[in-house]
């Protein structure tokens, strides 16, 4: 029978920025309770086109192979929409807006600092747009003007982007509770990766040394 089990596990800190972590890592393990694993497939999910195929790709292997599959919600993977991220504004954003406008003539009949929400600030710019779109129709402004924005996105769980470490150790210290906490049988075991650039962090993270400063300290994994 198919098995999809998740876990929910303690990771390691950010040691490089001195940062401690405040969220669980999250993975999910799909295997044949049948079979004999002989590898574990990590897939390392990005945010393209085929986000949604894991849970496919998942069962489609252990069905047909024997092998388990493991899939990493490492750190800050949650950092597009489409993996949970909300937007939000920040000063920044509200002052490209008033100089943007300011530079075309637009006076707003709201205060731009009142704005303290994205759903605020996307009636503004929707408003800003039919105006926009009146101004060139009446030709005091030219076809192909564009207003350029910013606006923020918020990952979820509280996280942040840096690029690839701590993303690197999600993903090793997940293939190692599973090692440790196997609960298939196995025979004479291995491990693929498949899919992602943190493919090459965790290489990098192997080969510089780096990978026992960062599994070692400040960790709480009981292994």
């Amino acid at each position: 029978m198919i098995i999809n089990q998740i876990y929910s596990i303690d990771s390691c800190d950010d040691v490089e920025l001195n940062i401690k972590r405040g969220s669980k890592l999250e993975f999910r393990l799909t295997y044949d309770d049948s079979k004999e694993i002989e590898a574990i497939v990590c897939i390392i999910s990005g945010l393209g086109g085929d986000i949604d195929d894991n849970l496919y790709i998942e069962e489609y292997c252990a069905r047909n192979y024997n092998v388990a599959v493991l899939s990493v919600n490492y750190h800050c993977i949650g950092n597009r929409p489409q993996t949970g991220a909300s937007f939000y504004i920040n000063e920044l954003d509200r002052l490209i807006l008033k100089t943007s406008l300011e530079a075309i003539g637009i006076q707003l009949p709201v205060d731009m600092q009142n704005l303290k929400t994205y759903d605020e600030f996307y009636c503004v710019v929707d408003f800003v747009n039919k105006f926009i779109e009146k101004l060139k129709k009446e030709k005091e402004l030219s076809e192909d003007y564009c207003l350029y924005l910013s606006v923020g996105l918020e990952p979820t769980k509280n996280e942040y982007q840096n690029y690839g470490i701590m993303q690197a150790m999600d993903i090793i210290n997940a293939i190692l509770y599973i090692n440790i906490n196997l609960p298939f049988k196995v025979s004479n075991m291995s491990t693929v990766s498949r899919m992602g650039g943190y493919k090459d962090y965790i290489n990098r993270c192997f080969a510089w040394g780096i990978f026992s400063q960062f599994m070692c300290k400040n960790l709480s994994l009981e292994y």
